[in-house]
């Protein structure tokens, strides 16, 4: 059998057309070869052999013997260089297979890592997610407490301008009043000219107080200042919400110090009292009626109104102990610790008021300038009583007026 250079030709371009197959492919290809160069080899032993059997009949089967052997040995080199062939190809398709063996483990790694940084990733997201907005509800709970209290400012700017108006006409009243007087007391004294030479010191007293009259208010007019009534004749001073005797999570403000603002989030089912009490107790040394109201002017559950000693403890409800009288918005009275029903209730933009009668130590409580039945309330009349408030929740506001103008009248009572 012979293997001419075009079957060589053949092999390498076969090799060439399948440079990408698979190496699988490529050891099966070599061992077809192999096997086709084994049976070629084969054939030309069996040839030689008949060859050197005929060789005595002459030189020309000497001569294609020869031939045999050249191809027998041509057979054998490309035979040893299949063979090397399929021994690389074997160890590179061992490394091959070991190298995908490594690379399914790095890819299951890689792929176990992606999940976890997925799951990381995922985690974070909901966290900043969750994060955000958390910031735009504090936000807006921000802008809503700014906004109520631009409203208390704004609140609190119409009652000063109604205040100022009110002291206004009555400090005119008062000055035309004095006037009128000043002017009758002038005439007397012209008139009674012989009377003055009869009491001549007590004229001249006289005369000196209408002159200090008249340079008050002559000081005043000038000066653009308009005193009440109590100051012309020295009254006690004015009654307002004491920041020294308040609970520290409640906001006193305002120009006279009459409104109060529980600024701070309750403990809800705890019941988180907390008290603010006057600047200044009853007056216990006079005789009369003295009263103070107080508006409503935000509620969430409960207020209390009332007055009380100050043993009674800033984180607890007024009435509820000893020493204490409270009026509260769901119509019950407490005094002393005890809880008695059947009063009207109040709410949000009503007026309480409240008072005592300092001769007899009849409590009075009234809703929207009406009078409730009390006539079995009684306080000891000598003790040190404080006008004071207990607020509940969040966002609970009043506003006290300590008077002289309320909605009822106490000396009606």
């Amino acid at each position: 059998m012979s293997i001419s250079s075009t079957d060589s030709t053949n092999d390498k371009k076969y090799e060439e057309e399948n440079s990408n197959h698979s190496e699988s492919e490529e050891l099966q290809i070599l061992r077809a070869k192999i096997a086709e160069l084994e049976g070629a080899q084969r054939m030309s032993s069996s040839s030689i052999a008949s060859f050197d059997v005929l060789a005595p009949n002459g030189n020309e089967m000497s001569n294609e013997s020869d031939t045999c052997l050249g191809q027998i040995g041509g057979v054998g080199q490309q035979l040893k260089y299949f063979r090397e062939q399929f021994a690389k190809l074997e160890i590179e398709l061992r490394e091959t297979k070991q190298m995908n063996v490594v690379t399914n483990l790095e890819n299951k790694a890689l792929q176990a890592e992606l999940k976890h940084q997925k799951l990381l990733m995922l985690t974070e997201q909901k966290a900043m997610e969750e994060k955000i907005a958390k910031m735009e509800k504090e936000q807006q709970k921000t802008a809503d407490q700014l906004a109520q209290r631009q409203n208390y400012q704004q609140l609190e700017l119409e009652q000063f301008k109604q205040k100022t108006a009110t002291d206004s006409a009555q400090w005119n009243m008062a000055k035309e009043g004095i006037l009128v007087k000043i002017d009758e007391l002038a005439q007397q004294m012209t008139d009674s000219e012989l009377f003055k030479q009869a009491f001549p010191a007590k004229f001249a007293a006289m005369e000196n107080f209408v002159g200090v009259l008249k340079d008050r208010l002559e000081m005043a007019v000038h000066a653009d200042i308009r005193p009440s009534i109590a100051e012309v004749f020295s009254n006690p001073a004015q009654n307002c919400w004491d920041v020294t005797a308040s609970h520290n999570e409640l906001e006193i403000f305002g120009p006279e110090c009459l409104m109060v603002h529980y600024k701070t989030e309750g403990n809800g089912g705890d019941w988180p009292w907390r008290v603010v009490f006057s600047k200044y107790s009853l007056p216990n040394s006079h005789y009369g009626i003295f009263y103070f109201e107080v508006k409503v002017l935000n509620i969430k559950r409960y207020i209390k109104i009332g007055i009380a000693t100050k043993k009674l403890v800033l984180d607890t409800g007024v009435g509820e102990k000893p020493d204490s009288y409270g009026y509260v918005n769901d119509g019950c009275l407490w005094r002393n610790g005890t809880q008695y029903s059947g009063k009207p209730k109040f709410a949000r933009d009503d007026t309480v008021g409240c008072g005592i009668n300092l001769v007899t130590g009849r409590i009075i409580f009234t809703k929207n300038g009406v009078q409730l039945d009390t006539s079995d309330v009684f306080a000891s009349p000598t003790s040190q009583w404080f006008p004071c408030v207990s607020l509940l929740d969040s966002g609970d506001l009043i506003n006290a007026n300590f008077g002289p103008n309320f909605k009822f009248d106490p000396s009606a009572v």
